[in-house]
């Protein structure tokens, strides 16, 4: 998943904001930040949360695409009650979570304020509006690196609180297990030494790292003030980050970045992360960076399941991490481990399409669909389970 499309407009908006009218377009950016989280509400009470993996949110799972899973894993043996209150149990941990690390964090709020002269915080939303402060207190609206050290102040501390609650999964091992399944792929040699550059180069970020080291604009700096209290986290592409005008990259590198809002929601971490670091990994070695290498992946499954997508980055993220969580589910719970890692997609509908030649065009692939149709049919993981081959796997 990337960042969605307004932030990734104002991006562009002040990346083209060079020489004397950058600090006219920064100011843009972030009174129209200001003016549409104070619309849409923010995530810091809980009015706004942001639905990882699907747009759509948390709604009702088309049943055409339910059915078309056949003999695969069952959806509701993967997501109980049809993943219809998982959207809710998260949210209901994220906003637990942040209640309970409010007493560690507001001491440190309170300094931090104090050494960057932002404005006494409102009492009732007093992490959010300190954060909201910097993007309208001088110097920090037209001085980039000023903000960015500041908020990265911030995020460090409400870092530290959730990182308590919630300690992330050995990274290493997760890109390990990929690059094993790389290696046992039928692509050609070339293709998986690139596969496996690609994933040896990606690194998982906070955001106060993704902060200091990654952004370069007001533009993308002003829509992390909301986003570091949300259940979410994507893969920023090389070229997000700048690609070859940035110097702290590699070629074709990707950073992985989990929000404290997220580690909140995942309450205890260990397996409710696996999944969904394996996934935005796999986003370094998609069909957008290898479009031909995953043409027979997505023809076979438009014509064994009858529904195609206008961007086949999710399912071809989904086929790898997917082959991680098989490797693992045998030694760690099975059915109960691929539960909690999945619990994050249990629920999130396909976003709306059309239907051509009977194929039905999605946006984006339902929950249903990626553990009934992707998942379930895995030979890895059926053999993990003890369950029979699926003859009408979809593999590389």
């Amino acid at each position: 998943m990337r960042a969605p499309a307004f932030y990734l407009g104002l991006s562009a908006l002040a990346r083209r904001g060079r020489g004397r009218y950058a600090g006219y377009m920064t100011l843009l950016c972030a009174w129209l930040i200001c003016a549409f989280t104070s619309a849409s509400g923010a995530d810091w009470d809980g009015a706004g949360a942001h639905a990882l993996f699907s747009k759509a949110g948390n709604m009702p799972v088309p049943q055409a695409e339910a059915a078309s899973a056949g003999k695969g894993l069952s959806y509701s043996d993967v997501c109980s009650a049809g993943g219809s209150d998982s959207g809710d149990r998260r949210e209901a941990r994220r906003l637990a979570g942040l209640k309970a690390i409010q007493r560690e964090v507001r001491p440190k709020f309170s300094a931090l304020v104090k050494k960057y002269k932002l404005p006494e915080p409102d009492a009732g939303d007093y992490m959010g509006s300190a954060l909201r402060s910097i993007s309208f207190t001088p110097p920090y609206p037209y001085n980039t690196a000023k903000a960015k050290e500041a908020l990265a102040a911030f995020a460090m501390a409400l870092e530290a609180a959730a990182l308590k609650r919630a300690p992330l999964p050995d990274y290493g091992v997760i890109k390990s297990e990929m690059i094993a399944r790389i290696r046992a792929s039928g692509v050609s040699d070339k293709t998986k030494a690139e596969l496996v550059r690609r994933v040896e180069l990606t690194e998982l970020v906070l955001p106060s790292r993704y902060i200091t080291d990654f952004i370069t604009t007001g533009g993308e700096l002003w829509p992390l003030i909301d986003q570091l209290a949300s259940d979410q986290a994507w893969n920023a592409s090389y070229d997000d980050l700048g690609g070859a005008s940035n110097p702290k990259l590699e070629r074709n590198q990707s950073v992985v970045v989990v929000f404290p809002g997220m580690l909140l929601a995942e309450a205890r971490g260990g397996p409710h992360l696996d999944f969904i670091l394996a996934h935005e990994t796999a986003h370094s070695i998609d069909s957008g960076k290898f479009p031909e290498m995953y043409a027979p992946l997505s023809a076979c499954m438009r014509d064994n399941f009858g529904v195609s997508f206008r961007d086949w980055s999710e399912p071809a993220a989904d086929y790898w991490a997917d082959d991680v969580i098989a490797s693992r589910a045998a030694g760690a719970g099975g059915l109960d481990y691929l539960r909690k890692s999945y619990e994050v997609i249990c629920g999130t509908s396909g976003e709306a399409g059309s239907v051509l030649e009977h194929v039905t065009q999605m946006d984006h692939p339902s929950g249903a669909y990626r553990i009934e149709n992707i998942l379930g049919r895995n030979p890895l993981l059926r053999g993990a389970l003890g369950l029979p081959p699926e003859n009408s796997a979809c593999r590389l």
